[in-house]
């Protein structure tokens, strides 16, 4: 284990090495970037300084303003510098959120104030927080919402965005106070059980097959896995199988060889308690 991690190191380190010679991207480079990755776009205004350039760049597809920043990023392992390596960042996503939501906040307005209902933008993952005093209301009003802002889903730059609903009193919507919520492109309501399901089936295409198909959904206990409980990884904040008979949830899938196989609702470590990934019988 040792041998692994001082070879990862080392290999970090002369790859940073080699890179820490580099500069920040200058205007030229920052909006090539921005056009390869979010289409194309003018330059409004340049700020240039010894940490980098700062563009405010205007979106042509959909009419909006959004910065992008080159600057020298500092790296750190375990608390020792191995000098810094060029990067960029900018807001497209949030700016772009803004842009659609406040272009249709009259509609949205007008659709909650008619079924009791909130909204806020947010500027994370989701897309818009919807606040509704029931399931059904939020089932009906988070529909209504994606069919009006999946039109502004201009070249699939809003897929995977939701609308999130949840409930109208002040808690922790996103474990506990949530109904379910709407993925764009799709206007279709997904239940908290959809989501947890979706999640699983993306976890599948990353870690296993990314053609495997969903199957079904299984309740049983740690001890139906046959997996090691000395090798489950203690998560804090969430749930996890502390003896045999302990609630898992398993998500079966097949994959493209015809291999059936599931996911559990734990992560879990491998032999040297190096590495560990969600338990899988997957081969």
């Amino acid at each position: 284990m040792k041998i692994k991690k001082i070879m990862a190191v080392l290999g970090g380190v002369l790859l940073l090495g080699l890179a820490a010679c580099g500069s920040p991207k200058n205007a030229k480079q920052l909006k090539k970037e921005a056009e390869r990755q979010y289409g194309p776009c003018t330059i409004v205004s340049e700020e240039k300084s010894e940490k980098g350039t700062k563009l405010v760049l205007h979106d042509e597809l959909q009419d909006f303003d959004y910065t992008y920043t080159s600057y020298m990023s500092e790296i750190n392992i375990d608390g020792t510098s191995f000098g810094s390596l060029p990067s960029s960042g900018n807001n497209f996503e949030v700016s772009l959120y803004q842009k659609v939501t406040a272009d249709h906040k009259q509609e949205l307005d007008s659709i909650c104030e008619k079924n009791g209902c909130t909204w806020q933008v947010n500027q994370d993952e989701l897309l818009v927080v919807l606040m509704a005093p029931d399931e059904g209301t939020a089932k009906k009003v988070a529909t209504e919402i994606a069919k009006i802002l999946e039109p502004e889903n201009k070249k699939n730059r809003l897929d995977g965005k939701l609308i999130m609903a949840c409930g109208n009193k002040e808690a922790d919507w996103w474990h506990n106070d949530r109904y379910g919520s709407v993925k764009l492109p799709d206007i279709k309501w997904r239940t908290t059980e959809d989501e947890r399901v979706d999640e699983y089936i993306e976890r599948a295409h990353m870690f296993t097959d990314p053609k495997a198909e969903y199957i079904r959904t299984e309740k049983k206990t740690f001890r139906d896995t046959g997996a090691e409980l000395n090798r489950v990884v203690s998560t804090l904040g969430d749930t996890y199988p502390t003896d045999m008979n302990s609630p898992v949830t398993f998500y079966y899938f097949r994959s493209e060889k015809g291999q059936e196989y599931y996911i559990c609702d734990f992560l879990y470590y491998d032999e040297d308690h190096y590495e560990y990934n969600w338990y899988t019988t997957y081969k």
